[in-house]
């Protein structure tokens, strides 16, 4: 704008110096304005000068002109026409500037002085514009212009922006200071300075326009010094915004060529304000050191970082990008993402993508190391134990927005392999084939609270899109176990499980020997569910109340053999309720309304027997490793009692008095 102004200047005191030969008065003035003004029209090109006024008089001129519509240029002073000289004074007046690409409605008002000959002349100004200060000055030899001075300050951040033809992206205050002895296109000499203070960016409009979510009105601050040099342009500085600081050193760019060099260092204090750009969360802290080269056409950026521990570099050149992660700490990389420290190990990687833009390539990762038992505990409510061990590996590709893996997982407590993994990264969805083996139950007992035994190896299939679903299949007890698990809850068929080596695993005693065909169903978050299980070659296996049986009434249970025996118990987060009963042709047991507490293991339980002819009770209290059995003996001694009774008084009684004797007695030991 203000190098249009300073043409129009030019021109207009050019003019005024090759009119000599016209006559100084009022009706000569006026016949010049339009050979004046059409050669202005031809001449100056991106912007509109109109000469308005013009007096010339002998040895002074008065020049009155309109840019653009909107500024009004007026000048006047001595001049010597025949010696092409002038000593004048200007001033540029506008309430407000527009175009077709921007409108600034603040006032601008400079006043300054243009001396000298045609030849070589010297202007200088100062005053308002662009709501700043404005002081300015140059020499202009043969119409090349030296020694350039301006001086801007606080100017609007906003006004500039568009005055470039940009939206007013940002609002602050900025000051530009230049030193240029010479405006040679092609070998520019100079330096300048940009400053910016207190500046905001507007959120709103770079999310509207541009698609960037940045936190609402982020500050931003910069100080920035540029040297031309021949060809050679050389910059250096630093920009800080709230949310990182960049500095850059060593940059050139050279004009003809259009390259562009420099080196970076970016600091970010807080990721976390990162989020909403990235749309993940984040925390922490990230500095990365680097080169930037841009060729007019293509970018290739490098860099390197120590923020995660260990070393992280990557290499982008022509839509391609290299990463690459040596000896990093994972507790630094989970806290980057957002995540608890639950790890402490090393993490070493790379991604390799041979297209951004389709996100396509191959990676590899490994990591190794022990998981943080407190962090885990408080967040995840899990308890690993004293020492939890881990190392994961996982390799595989990257294609059509797809992610294909392999991954291992063994740890302390067992090993998960996932040959198959695909993630689709539009929808999120998750499916893979896995091998899950838990060598020794035993290990788990920090997450369940209980001692199992044995070992586990079930496969199957894992899938998250809008639920977890997870199925598999395990060859367990001599039997087979088929599950279901759909988020929290799951459902399970077993066939042909040998019941003393489910209790063995669950750690209970082995009280009954059978096969069993059992449904399960059971809520993970609600600790609630139910087992029905059917039960074939059911026998009664030596225990408490067998022992007791056998030592006082002569009652072997362990003989008998039951082929329609049941199992069913429903769940609750404190308890077991379970019922059982078993029964042959000879004998039957039956156990209703029977409960075991979970956490104490306490067990009670009323048990109704019969044994061919003998009916007995017992009460199993206690816990199950150290259970009490009390028998109840009462209705076989009197089984017993009316046995004899009935004898005795056939033999003593008249017939026809026994009945009524008989029944009155025995209502006496009932």
């Amino acid at each position: 704008m203000m190098k249009k102004i300073v043409i129009a200047i030019l021109l207009a005191a050019a003019l005024f110096g090759g009119l000599f030969f016209l006559a100084f008065t009022s009706g000569g003035n006026a016949l010049l304005l339009p050979s004046v003004n059409s050669y202005l029209k031809e001449s100056i090109e991106g912007a509109k000068v109109e000469l308005v006024k013009l007096s010339l008089k002998p040895g002074y001129i008065t020049a009155v002109a309109k840019v653009n519509d909107a500024v009004d240029l007026a000048a006047e002073g001595p001049i010597d026409l025949l010696g092409q000289s002038f000593d004048l004074i200007y001033t540029l007046d506008a309430q407000k500037i527009e175009s077709e690409t921007f409108r600034i409605d603040k006032p601008l008002h400079i006043e300054g002085k243009a001396t000298g000959r045609m030849a070589e002349m010297h202007i200088t100004g100062s005053g308002e514009a662009f709501a700043s200060d404005i002081r300015y000055g140059l020499s202009l030899r043969e119409n090349q212009p030296q020694n350039i001075t301006l001086s801007l300050k606080d100017a609007s951040i906003a006004q500039m922006l568009l005055l470039a033809g940009q939206k007013p992206y940002a609002k602050g205050r900025m000051s530009i200071d230049v030193n240029m002895p010479t405006l040679d296109p092609e070998h520019p000499q100079g330096e300048a300075r940009l400053q910016i203070r207190d500046a905001l960016v507007d959120a709103a409009l770079l999310r509207q326009e541009h698609n960037i979510s940045l936190p609402s009105d982020t500050a931003f601050g910069a100080d920035m010094t540029a040297r031309a040099e021949g060809e050679m342009l050389l910059a250096q500085g630093e920009i800080i915004t709230s949310l990182a600081t960049l500095a850059l050193s060593e940059t050139r760019y050279h004009l003809n060529s259009q390259k562009l060099n420099t080196s970076y260092q970016l600091d970010i204090l807080d990721m976390a304000k990162l989020s909403g750009i990235v749309q993940a969360p984040l925390a922490g802290k990230l500095a990365f050191a680097g080169n930037v080269a841009f060729d007019g056409k293509s970018v290739d950026a490098t860099g390197i970082t120590h923020s995660l521990g260990g070393e992280g570099r990557f290499h982008y050149k022509n839509d391609t990008l290299s990463v690459f992660l040596k000896e990093a700490e994972a507790a630094r990389v989970l806290a980057m993402i957002g995540e608890p420290r639950y790890l402490s190990g090393k993490l070493s990687g790379s991604v390799e993508l041979d297209s951004v833009e389709k996100l396509s390539g191959k990676f590899d990762l490994k990591s190794k190391g022990e998981a943080q038992r407190e962090v885990v505990k408080k967040a995840l409510d899990l308890d690993l134990g004293k020492a939890f061990q881990y190392d994961m590996t996982a390799d595989g590709k990257i294609s059509a927005q797809k992610v294909y893996a392999q991954t291992k997982l063994d740890t302390t407590m067992g090993k998960l392999s996932m040959p198959d993994m695909v993630y689709a990264i539009a929808p999120g969805s998750l499916h893979s084939s896995y091998h899950l083996y838990i060598p020794d139950l035993g290990k788990l007992q920090p997450l369940t609270g209980k001692q199992y035994r044995g070992d586990m190896d079930f496969k199957g299939e894992l899938r998250k899109e809008k639920d977890l679903v997870i199925t598999g299949e395990g060859k367990e007890f001599d039997g087979s176990v088929e599950y279901r698990l759909v988020n929290e809850r799951i459902t399970a068929d077993v066939h042909g499980a040998t019941v003393s080596k489910v209790m063995y695993m669950l750690g209970y005693p082995q009280v009954l020997e059978a096969l069993s065909e059992a449904k399960i169903d059971y809520n993970f978050v609600t600790q609630r569910g139910k087992v029905d299980a059917k039960l074939d070659s059911a026998h009664i296996l030596p225990n408490q109340m067998t022992i007791l049986l056998k030592q006082v009434l002569q009652i072997d249970l362990t003989r008998e053999r039951y082929n329609q025996a049941t199992f069913v118990s429903t769940i609750s987060p404190a308890q077991f309720d379970f019922d059982f009963i078993a029964q042959n042709p000879v004998s039957h047991i039956k156990i209703l309304n029977g409960v075991l507490v979970k956490k104490s293991e306490q067990i009670t339980a009323s048990v109704d027997m019969r044994y061919k002819d003998k009916d007995l009770k017992a009460k199993i209290t206690g816990t199950l490793d150290k259970p009490k059995v009390a028998l109840d003996t009462s209705s076989f001694i009197k089984s017993k009692l009316d046995s004899k009774m009935d004898k005795v008084l056939d033999k003593k009684l008249k017939e026809g008095e026994g009945d009524q004797i008989k029944g009155l007695l025995k209502g006496f030991l009932k």
